[in-house]
């Protein structure tokens, strides 16, 4: 699968990802690695160490609940595991891509990989001192920077 999007390149910021405004998030049930070992995003409070890609365990300062458009990214879409199951995300929820280059891509825009029609679902959406990339059901995803 090619896909003509932005490098993100050490240092920079660019990307396909939504501003960190945009309402991102993950469906009840998603799975994130934390000190404690592999947690429901709906057990996570405010407190708790969330093991991020970028930065090792980092303290999650809280979390918000909202209702978005979502899309479900299909178990195995980029490798084995890759997620580890069928994870249903915001449409705005940034998604890391690795491959010969490294890209954050909405997952809106990640045709071929999506499993069902875009429909409103509650969201957890987990909030740190800055932005993160995280692992969720096996995939990396960003989070949001607490206001």
């Amino acid at each position: 699968m090619t896909m003509m999007t932005p490098t993100i390149q050490a240092g920079t910021t660019r990307s396909t990802a939504p501003e960190t405004t945009a309402r991102t998030g993950l469906a009840p049930g998603t799975i994130v690695l934390t000190l404690r070992g592999e947690v429901p995003v709906e057990n996570l409070r405010g407190g708790d160490r969330v093991i991020t890609r970028d930065k090792g365990a980092q303290t999650l300062r809280g979390v918000t609940q909202h209702f978005a458009d979502t899309t479900t990214i299909a178990a195995g879409a980029f490798g084995r595991n890759r997620p580890e199951r069928e994870l249903r995300v915001s449409t705005n929820q940034p998604v890391m891509i690795r491959g010969e280059r490294t890209s954050l891509i909405a997952a809106r825009h990640l045709a071929g990989v999506l499993r069902d029609a875009v429909e409103q679902t509650l969201l957890y959406r987990l909030c740190f001192d800055a932005e993160h990339i995280i692992y969720a059901d096996g995939l990396e995803l960003t989070t949001a920077r607490a206001a």
